[in-house]
């Protein structure tokens, strides 16, 4: 992958290693040595890899429909904007939901992961995700919809929602996507077409730590 120069570079020069999300709290983490992202990912071994210093950030709504516009609830608001990634996740040939084949994700206290983040060469532009109507239209923007879609109960037809979590490397930042789509199909209706729409964009830098006092 075209990443993989650009990490090396950023990562080796300063002893340091490089997101429904998808969410992977039953998959155990190997007891395995810390290990720069840079590699961690050149292994094409399906695994799970603690990577040093931890990458961390924020991200925000940019865009919000329908559904999505409704206040959060303050202890989802309170985290949800947080972005720490600890793990690079390397999926297997033939990854549940959608996700991989590589990405990176963040340490559960039950011994899993979760908000794992899809690495991508590139992320879609916000008006090509916003133009797309359909759930279709979406999948062609930003590839198949990851982890298990989620029937919700909002508004009288029964509808399914979608997410997308996608994070691409640039010379010294991780930059972040996820999309959470609502789709509905009425009786009698052909195609799903996106009913409420919300894209999060975010970065994530190298955790500089302050020195322990001596």
């Amino acid at each position: 992958m075209k990443i993989f120069p650009v990490i090396c570079a950023l990562i080796i020069g300063c002893s340091a290693g490089l997101s429904p999300a998808a969410e992977e709290g039953t998959n155990k983490i190997a007891t395995l040595p810390e290990l720069t992202l840079a590699q961690a990912l050149r292994t094409n071994v399906a695994s799970t890899f603690k990577i040093a210093p931890a990458w961390t950030g924020q991200c925000a709504v940019v865009h919000a429909t329908g559904a999505f516009t409704a206040p959060k609830r303050p202890e989802v608001a309170t985290n949800r904007y947080d972005l720490k990634f600890d793990l690079a996740v390397v999926a297997p040939k033939n990854p549940v939901g959608h996700v991989g084949p590589k990405g990176v994700a963040t340490s559960d206290t039950n011994g899993g992961y979760r908000a794992l983040h899809s690495i991508r060469d590139s992320l879609p532009t916000d008006p090509a995700i916003k133009s797309a109507s359909t759930q279709t239209a979406l999948q062609k923007v930003l590839g198949p919809a990851q982890g298990f879609p989620q029937t919700t109960g909002y508004g009288p037809i029964a509808r399914t929602q979608l997410t997308w979590s996608l994070l691409s490397v640039k010379e010294t930042t991780l930059d972040t996507l996820q999309v959470n789509a609502v789709v509905e199909k009425g009786p009698g209706s052909g195609e799903p077409r996106v009913e409420s729409l919300e894209i999060l964009r975010g970065a994530a830098r190298p955790e500089i730590k302050a020195p322990k006092k001596t």
